[in-house]
């Protein structure tokens, strides 16, 4: 199991850094609409779709997609809105233990949690790939921290009912690490050429990708399933990998993007 999730883990990381580094936006764009596209399908699983519905809501996915594709307009506004979902609506979501099952409000948050993901990860490529591997990057370090602090000091659990192997220890544990990483990229920013965003911003990333991978093994543990799919051998589905990213890089791009502040 451990060689399976060690190869996939070196498979994943050769294509995120070929396509953020050798393809050009355009391809770069293609290839991660087909990861959100599989995420939509993965998202019907959890809604509990049948597979109509599941085909319909990936064929619906995918035809959203190319629209916002080919507009070639920013979507700038989808970055605050996003960051006001994860904080206004998922955390009480969490926080109260809705039960949400009403196949409209599930095709929505889905979209929600998928779309601006998606514009992120296209914007940012356009800007500099460096910068969005090193944003990408915090989410790897805050998950990283958060494992080895939990099993090291864990003892207080984060959502016991949600995901009971996370605690807050392992949260402190993803901020510590954070930390040095961003102290490793200030101090490297003028080698790297690539702006140092600042502690708060890193800090808040790492903070939101924790609602992010909370509320996804929310939705599992509603849906009565371990992983959102199996297309990742050891790994689970492509959702199971995204989930934090897909509440935190929504945020550096309305810091980015929407603030116009480039240091925060």
């Amino acid at each position: 199991m451990l060689k399976t999730r060690v190869i996939t883990a070196f498979a994943l990381l050769f294509v995120v850094l070929f396509g953020l580094f050798r393809l050009p936006s355009l391809y770069w764009g293609w290839l991660t609409l087909g990861v959100i596209a599989i995420g939509a399908w993965e998202w019907g699983g959890m809604a509990a779709y049948s597979k109509i519905g599941r085909w319909a809501y990936l064929i619906l996915t995918i035809a959203f997609g190319l629209v916002f594709f080919f507009l070639k307009t920013p979507i700038t506004w989808a970055y605050p809105v996003a960051v006001a979902f994860w904080l206004l609506l998922v955390l009480p979501w969490l926080l109260l233990g809705w039960k949400m099952r009403h196949p409209l409000v599930l095709a929505a948050t889905g979209w929600m949690v998928l779309f601006p993901t998606w514009f992120a990860l296209m914007d940012f490529h356009v800007m500099r790939p460096a910068l969005l591997f090193g944003l990408m990057a915090v989410v790897a370090v805050a998950d990283i921290g958060a494992y080895f602090a939990g099993r090291a000091f864990g003892k207080h659990k984060l959502a016991p009912s949600i995901s009971p192997g996370k605690t807050w220890e392992g949260v402190v544990g993803g901020l510590l690490g954070v930390t040095l990483y961003g102290s490793l990229w200030l101090a490297l920013e003028s080698v790297l050429n690539v702006p140092f965003p600042g502690y708060i911003l890193l800090l808040a990333m790492a903070s939101l990708s924790v609602v992010g991978d909370l509320f996804e093994s929310w939705l599992k543990r509603q849906a009565g399933i371990k992983d959102s799919g199996h297309i990742l051998p050891g790994h689970g589905g492509v959702l199971d990998r995204i989930d934090a990213l897909t509440a935190a890089l929504p945020l550096a791009a309305a810091a980015y993007f929407v603030t116009g502040f480039s240091i925060i």
